[in-house]
Order: structure tokens, then sequence, then C-alpha cells
């Protein structure tokens, strides 16, 4: 006689259940243990980094404020370390695809077993040091994470609901975006020229 799949499959619904709890409450929890985006160290693919002429006290409250005027909200910031971290921000247009192929390391991706993306996000790293000239050193980095919500079949016939969440490296065009548009609410058209250069090129 073939054993009873009900235990089996009241089993797997518990294991889901509990895997949507450890989930919800690790989604609302800040990232455990250490941060490589925010050490000062570490090299992160995709960083992009420029001279300022301005001290970095004077230029710490004018990134904020040029940060709301692009429309990010901080998630946290450390005036003594200088760093910020921004709140994510999410991509789940038709187009979400088409950009993260733009932004992302495809073949990271691919070999972290990600097939599609239904949506994707990108929280922004900034780290603000003073430079030996009287300026700042500005580095920006940033943290994408993928995101498949397709349904996945999870043994016995049931479907696992559970987004596959998948880190993946930055090509550092995030990077240079934010570094213009950063650039462009705090300094003149002149200055942001000096800065970073002609349109488009780095």
């Amino acid at each position: 006689m073939p054993p009873d799949p009900a235990p089996r499959a009241a089993h797997v619904r518990a294991r889901l259940l509990a895997l949507s709890l450890v989930a919800v409450v690790l989604a609302g929890c800040p990232t455990f243990g250490r941060t490589p985006e925010l050490d000062p160290t570490e090299h992160v693919p995709g960083e992009h980094h420029r001279l300022v002429p301005a001290a970095r006290d004077a230029l710490w409250p004018a990134m904020l404020g040029a940060l709301a005027d692009d429309g990010m909200r901080v998630a946290r910031s450390d005036p003594a370390r200088g760093t910020i971290v921004t709140h994510p921000v999410r991509h789940a247009a038709r187009e979400a695809p088409r950009r993260f192929a733009e932004i992302a390391d495809l073949g990271a991706a691919r070999r972290a077993g990600l097939q599609h993306v239904s949506e994707f996000s990108v929280t922004y790293y900034l780290l603000l040091a003073a430079a030996p000239d009287g300026g700042t050193s500005l580095t920006i980095r940033s943290g994408i994470e993928a995101m498949d919500r397709r349904p996945t079949l999870f043994g016995a016939g049931v479907l696992d609901f559970l987004p596959t969440r998948v880190p993946v490296p930055s090509r550092g065009v995030v990077e240079r975006e934010l570094m213009r548009r950063l650039a462009g609410e705090m300094f003149s058209a002149e200055e942001t020229l000096l800065l970073l250069g002609e349109p488009g090129v780095d």
C-alpha cells in the first residue's frame, strides 16, 4: 500500500509557512553582520570615485539636500564616519529587465541561478572622506538585489510563492548616473563640467 501523501504535504506547507515568516522578519530588519559597501578599505564592483573641491563639513549638508532633491530617502547617515545609506530604490515596471541588463553583471546573475527578473532594487552607499588638499573624497557604491516573483514547484506538487532574491554586482552605471545628478544639484554647470568632465565621459 503506497504511503499516505497527506503528512508529507502538511510538512511541506508548514515549512513554507516558516520560511515565509522568516522572510517577513528579515525584510524588516537591517542587514546583519559586516557591510563591505561601508568599508572604505574594500573594493566594491561598480564603485565610482571623485575628488570634490569642497570641505567635507560643508559638503555633508549639501549632499543630504541633493539626495532629497533627487527623490532619494536616506535610511542611515553617520556624520562621524562620513557614510550615507539610502532606502532601496525599487524598479518594478515592465522595463525592469531591460534596465537591469544595463546596470547589473548578468554573468554573475546567471551563475547565481537567476533566470528571470521580475523587479529589482538599488541601495546607494555614499562615503565622504577628507582629502589632503582640503577637498573631499566622494565614493558612491550600490547594492543591487534582483527578484524573481514567478512561483516555483517545491516538492509534492506544492507551489512556492516566495520570491527568489539574488544580490548582483553592479557594472557602475547607476553610480555614475547618481554622481552626475548630485553634482548637477550642488554645483553650477561650469563647476560640474570641471568635476565630471564631458558628459558621458569618465
